[in-house]
C-alpha cells in the first residue's frame, strides 16, 4: 500500500483550559509555503505521563472519536507523541463554553431564552445521537457514552453552532473501566453515581440536567453542601422542580421529566427520538431559532467575546455592573462589557 509521509510543525499560540487528565491549547498548523490551520491541542498532564493506566485511557479516547464526524462534536484530527509527551490535534472552536454563557446569564441575572435554550439541547442531542448509533467495521454498536455532558462540555462557536468536546471519560463495551466514578456530580445520571452499568440513557438523563440549568439558571440538586451530600442527591435522583421557571409550557415539562426518569428503562430509549421531540417543540408553529438566531444573540449579548480588543477598564458610574464577568475567561481573555452595554430598568 503507498505512503505518504509529511511534516507538520504546531506552534502554541495560547493556553485554553486545564483539567481531567490534559491540557487544551490553541495553535498553529503550519505546513509547506506558508500554509497554516488553526488548531486545538491536548495533551495528557505531566502529573499523569508516568502513569501508564492513564496514558493508555489518553489514548483510547483518541481512538474512541477519531471517527466522530458531526457537525455537532469537536472533531479530533490526529494523534502524536513528542518527547514522551502525547497530545492529540483537534478542531479549534472559536466561541464560548455553556458554562460561561450562563455564568454570564446568572451574573446579570438575565433568563436564558426558553427557546434557544432548547435549540441548544435539540443540538448536543443530535450530535449524541450520532456518537450512540455508531458501529464498528463488524457493524457491530460501539455502545459509547460520553458520561460527562455538563455546561464546560458544550461550546457554543461564534457561528451559533453547540458542539461536544471531552470524550475524555467516553467509553466503548470494549474498553476496560475502573470502578471509579467519573463525570461531574451535578449533572451525573443515578446509575453513573451508583457505579452501575451505564449506557446512552446517562447521557440523556445528564442532558435533562443541562437543559434544566438552561432553563432555570440552577442546576436540579444542592451545591452548598459537602461532597457526600451532593453524590447522595445524585444516587436518589433528587430534582427540586420548584427551582423550574413559573408558566414553563407542560409539553417541555414533560420532556424533561422523560429525560430525568430515575429508571433508565422510563427515559427516551433512542436519543434520536428525543432530539425529534426537542425540535417538535420549538419548530411545530412553522418557524423557530437557527444557529443564525443563537449566533446574534450571542454577538447582541456578549460583544466582547467577539473582538480582539479586551476591555479592561470601565468608567466609574455602573463600575460595578461592568465588572460582573471579570472571572469568566474565553480562551486566555478576560471578557469585561463596557460601562454603557448595561440597562437599568426603572432608571
Amino acid at each position: 500500500m503507498e505512503k505518504l509521509y509529511g511534516n507538520v510543525e504546531y506552534e502554541i499560540v495560547a493556553h485554553i483550559a486545564e483539567g481531567g487528565m490534559g491540557s487544551v491549547c490553541k495553535a498553529l498548523a503550519k505546513g509547506l509555503e506558508g500554509f497554516e490551520k488553526v488548531v486545538a491541542i491536548k495533551t495528557l498532564l505531566s502529573c499523569y505521563s508516568d502513569d501508564q493506566k492513564f496514558v493508555d485511557r489518553f489514548i483510547e479516547e483518541a481512538k474512541l472519536v477519531a471517527n466522530l464526524v458531526h457537525e455537532n462534536i469537536v472533531q479530533i484530527y490526529q494523534l502524536s507523541q513528542y518527547n514522551d509527551q502525547y497530545f492529540f490535534v483537534l478542531e479549534y472552536v472559536d466561541g464560548i463554553s455553556l458554562f460561561d454563557f450562563m455564568e454570564f446569564h446568572n451574573k446579570t441575572r438575565t433568563p436564558f431564552p426558553r427557546n434557544l435554550a432548547v435549540f441548544v439541547a435539540a443540538r448536543v442531542a443530535r450530535g449524541l445521537a450520532y456518537a450512540h448509533s455508531r458501529k464498528d467495521s463488524l457493524g457491530q454498536p460501539m455502545n459509547i457514552v460520553h458520561c460527562d455532558i455538563c455546561p464546560h462540555n458544550v461550546l457554543i462557536t461564534s457561528e451559533g453552532l453547540p458542539k461536544i468536546t471531552d470524550f475524555g471519560i467516553a467509553r466503548a463495551a470494549t474498553i476496560c473501566s475502573d470502578d471509579t466514578i467519573s463525570g461531574k456530580l451535578p449533572f451525573m445520571s443515578p446509575e453513573q453515581a451508583n457505579k452501575g452499568e451505564i449506557d446512552f440513557r446517562s447521557d440523556i438523563y445528564s442532558l435533562g440536567i443541562v437543559l434544566f440549568y438552561m432553563l432555570s439558571g440552577h442546576t436540579t440538586r444542592r451545591l452548598d453542601v459537602k461532597l457526600r451530600e451532593i453524590l447522595l442527591q445524585a444516587q436518589e435522583n433528587y430534582i427540586d422542580w420548584e427551582k423550574l421557571p413559573r408558566g414553563l409550557d407542560p409539553e417541555l415539562q414533560k420532556i424533561l421529566r422523560k429525560m430525568l426518569a430515575t429508571n433508565p428503562e422510563d427515559r427516551y430509549q433512542n436519543t434520536s427520538e428525543l432530539a425529534k421531540d426537542l425540535e417538535y417543540f420549538i419548530y411545530k408553529d412553522g418557524y423557530g431559532p437557527t444557529i443564525v438566531t443563537l449566533a446574534n444573540y450571542l454577538k447582541e449579548q456578549m460583544p466582547g467575546i467577539f473582538s480582539d480588543q479586551i476591555i479592561e477598564n470601565a468608567e466609574a458610574e455602573g463600575a460595578e455592573k461592568t465588572l460582573v464577568l471579570e472571572n469568566i475567561s474565553h480562551g486566555d481573555k478576560t471578557v469585561v462589557l463596557p460601562n454603557d452595554y448595561f440597562k437599568v430598568s426603572g432608571k
